[in-house]
């Protein structure tokens, strides 16, 4: 069964198909713990891009129940999301109450800025040495889609967020990777609508190709450099 919000797949739970009812009898399941963090992680995910997208905008109220009851789910697993989502800065719990959307200040945009620009410049040095041709192939055509985007402050943010999620997942540290992938939500919704100054246009697009180039080249130093620079960071 599957609950599902825009291109967000809560959770699925499906026979393989093309097998009979006695060889699906023998296909391993997930054990109850993981189901529930299958379901957990996904409805975290699919809350936080309803954010990301301002579906749900600055101020507005969650109330659990009501969420629990459009996706069909129980209380329990919509609780936890909030809970994940509040630990990075999205949400405000308020218990036996309400969830409220948490406000994009000047100073949480700045935050953002400095934190994506450090961590991204991180992934890059680990990404580095790892990047098969085919990968570099990839990430070059991703990273020069935020060159071609600086005008456009929401689809530089979607690039960049779109380049990074790519390095992180081959960067070879789970950990690291896991960390970014819950801290992109809060990036992605902090920078959608920071436009690049026409100053800081040529910078970024010069450090785009100092990004592909590094890689290439394999030099952690200047990939993690023209990283930081993509987002203003020095």
């Amino acid at each position: 069964m599957a609950h599902s919000g825009g291109d967000t797949m809560v959770y699925v739970d499906q026979r393989p198909p093309g097998r009979s009812q006695t060889e699906q009898q023998h296909v391993p399941q997930p054990g109850t713990e993981m189901r529930k963090q299958l379901l957990a992680d996904g409805l975290f995910h699919l809350i936080g891009e309803r954010i990301v997208s301002g579906e749900l905008a600055p101020g507005a109220r969650i109330r659990d129940a009501a969420l629990a009851a459009e996706l069909a789910v129980s209380r329990t697993p919509v609780r936890e999301a909030l809970q994940r989502l509040e630990r990075i800065g999205l949400v405000t719990m308020y218990p036996s109450r309400y969830t409220e959307v948490t406000l994009v200040t000047a100073e949480s945009i700045a935050r953002a800025r400095a934190f994506a620009g450090m961590q991204a410049g991180f992934i890059a040095r680990l990404t580095s040495e790892r990047l098969t041709e085919d990968e570099l192939a990839t990430a070059s055509v991703l990273i020069g889609r935020i060159a071609e985007t600086v005008f456009d402050a929401a689809a530089c943010s979607q690039a960049r967020r779109d380049a990074i999620r790519y390095l992180s997942a081959r960067s070879g540290d789970p950990l690291h990777q896991h960390l970014f992938d819950d801290a992109s939500l809060t990036l992605a919704r902090a920078l959608k609508d920071y436009a690049i100054t026409p100053e800081e246009r040529p910078v970024v697009i010069a450090a785009c190709e100092e990004l592909t180039a590094a890689l290439r080249r394999h030099d952690a130093d200047a990939a993690e450099r023209a990283c930081r620079e993509i987002y203003g960071v020095r």
